[in-house]
């Protein structure tokens, strides 16, 4: 017995947030509270991945907005588990399974709508998964790939049989305006339905974590390393970073992680990248699909993105850049597709699925 996808969904607000609608002055902006850490992506020009990262870089250098054009943002009254609703119960109709049929509900919000308890429950209680546990999961952005590994798994050792993984970004409402970052990322959710199969379909998931980046990429109050716990009184909240030479080495090395995270998982499987027919991973910058492909040997055709209209969407990314794939054509039967995250703590995984 195989866990096979079933069905996807995604749910993307109605309001687009058009590069007019930052003030003119917006190029450059730096307050006490904001640094440009997240937006910086610098290459070290060491080996073949410095140059694909140098030369896309260079085509977004004079551009305050980094190639983003337009994204999404959701009404502040929305909660994490309503986005991820809805994309599950569209994940349901796709599949053709009845929201009593799950068994298992595992979702993630990049933006809790509580620190605890997570959103799981209240997401199985929406779709109508009135038999399933509801449980949170979090890899950060890779974390649809870790649901397909644990989804998986509980199917294929026969304790779920209907499993559905939704995912969610609503980060515009952690991003202001003034921030260097908010440009980038827009708002979204996404859902996979896993089911039992005879036939091929999820197969092997890689993934490593590298707890030197911990601190890279997190939750802060702002730029103080001393600021008080999320547990006392002080500021909100951003995205933001704890050690700013870290996240400086990381920016540098995304290229790289994808490439190395590839190669292994095509190492273990023994597969050629020439025999990969579709690559969905995460958009952090337009750049980043192609040059992932680019590093590891596959045509740029075979990854396409949907940064233009969305910008970066954190974990969703995988699912709507495979629903988007799935738009073009680009989905045969039995078409074999890797799919790529990479989360903060950090933690990058890539998987591969039997269409």
């Amino acid at each position: 017995m195989r866990a096979r996808i079933l069905g996807l969904g995604s749910f993307l607000p109605d309001t687009v947030r058009e590069n007019t609608d930052w003030p003119a002055d917006f190029a450059g902006r730096q307050t006490s509270r904001f640094g440009n850490e997240l937006a910086d992506v610098r290459a070290e020009n060491t080996d073949p991945c410095d140059a694909i990262l140098a030369r896309h870089l260079a085509s977004e250098a004079d551009d305050p907005f980094r190639g983003a054009k337009r994204r999404r943002v959701a009404d502040p009254a929305m909660s994490s588990a309503q986005a991820e609703a809805i994309a599950g119960e569209r994940a349901l109709v796709d599949a053709g399974v009845a929201p009593e049929e799950v068994d298992l509900v595992l979702s993630w919000a990049m933006v809790p709508d509580r620190v605890t308890p997570p959103t799981g429950p209240r997401v199985a209680r929406l779709v109508g998964a009135t038999r399933a546990a509801g449980l949170g999961m979090d890899a950060a952005c890779a974390t649809a790939i870790a649901q397909l590994a644990l989804g998986s798994a509980m199917i294929e050792s026969e304790r779920a049989h209907r499993v559905l993984l939704t995912q969610s970004h609503l980060i515009a409402r952690a991003n202001p305006m003034d921030h260097p970052v908010s440009p980038l990322v827009g708002d979204a959710a996404s859902a996979i339905v896993l089911g039992a199969s005879e036939q091929p379909g999820v197969g092997v998931v890689h993934m490593v974590s590298q707890g030197e980046y911990y601190d890279a990429v997190t939750w802060v109050r702002g730029r103080d390393e001393q600021e008080a716990p999320w547990f006392e009184a002080g500021p909100g909240f951003f995205p933001g970073s704890r050690d700013r030479a870290v996240v400086k080495a990381l920016s540098s090395k995304l290229v790289h992680v994808a490439r190395d995270t590839i190669t292994e998982l095509l190492e273990r499987t023994r597969r050629s990248i020439g025999s990969i027919d579709l690559l969905a991973c995460t958009q952090p910058r337009r750049w980043f699909p192609a040059a992932v492909a680019e590093s590891v040997g596959m045509p740029v055709a075979k990854a396409p993105h949907t940064f233009d209209e969305l910008a970066h969407i954190g974990g969703v990314a995988p699912v709507i850049n495979l629903i988007e794939a799935r738009r073009r054509g680009l989905l045969a039967p039995g078409a074999s597709v890797l799919l790529f995250g990479m989360g903060a703590g950090i933690t990058r995984a890539a998987a591969l699925i039997s269409w």
